[in-house]
Parts: structure tokens; sequence; C-alpha cells
């Protein structure tokens, strides 16, 4: 059996003092395709400058370029990644396979 999202979309809006609603549902999403958004604490990875500034960006760039490049914002994909220096994190934002492949390469680091 395959996993299959659908993607609907609920729209409500006043009109004249009434409130007009409509839902639209569109063709099903592969479970494996959604775009799932996780955060990763990289405290412990090498995302620190001389002067103890959160600096994650060649980080973010080993990344984008080790886990599927094409599938990232910057070329077009979907997928996007933020810093978050709150609590020294990436929140980034792919598929399920990717996500598995970044965790894997964030554990290789702390090997």
């Amino acid at each position: 059996m395959r996993n299959a999202l659908f993607a609907v979309i609920f729209t409500a809006i006043v009109v004249g003092g009434f409130l007009l609603t409509g839902v639209q549902a569109e063709a099903p999403i592969e479970a494996e395709s959604q775009i799932v958004t996780i955060v990763y604490k990289v405290s412990d990875l090498p995302v620190f400058t001389g002067s103890k500034q959160y600096s994650p960006k060649m980080l973010m760039s080993l990344i984008q370029l080790s886990v599927s490049p094409r599938d990232w914002e910057r070329e077009g994909g979907r997928s996007m990644m933020a810093p978050y220096p709150q609590n020294v994190s990436l929140i980034i934002s792919t598929t399920q396979e990717n996500h598995r492949k970044i965790a894997a390469l964030l554990e290789s680091f702390r090997d």
C-alpha cells in the first residue's frame, strides 16, 4: 500500500458581511516527496568563528553540496535551510530521504 497525502486548501473571505468559504483538494502527494521541517542542533559541530560567533555558512554549504544538490531552493528545488542562532541549530525543510542523508552526514562529523 502506498502512502499518499492530499493538499487541501481552505479559503474564507468576508464579502458584504457574509462569510464565503471554499475547499479545494489537489492531486495526491507521495509521502516520500512531502517536505518536512526538522531542527538540527549543531552546537557540537564546527560552526563557530574564532571569536565564538555562530557561523554555520560552511556547514550549510557542505550539506547543500552533499545532499541532493538540485533539491535546494538556490538550485530551483523545494528544500530550504536557515540558521537558528538562538539555540545553535539549523532549520531544514526537505524530503524524508534527504533528512536521512543529512542526519547521516551530521553523525559522521560526530564520530
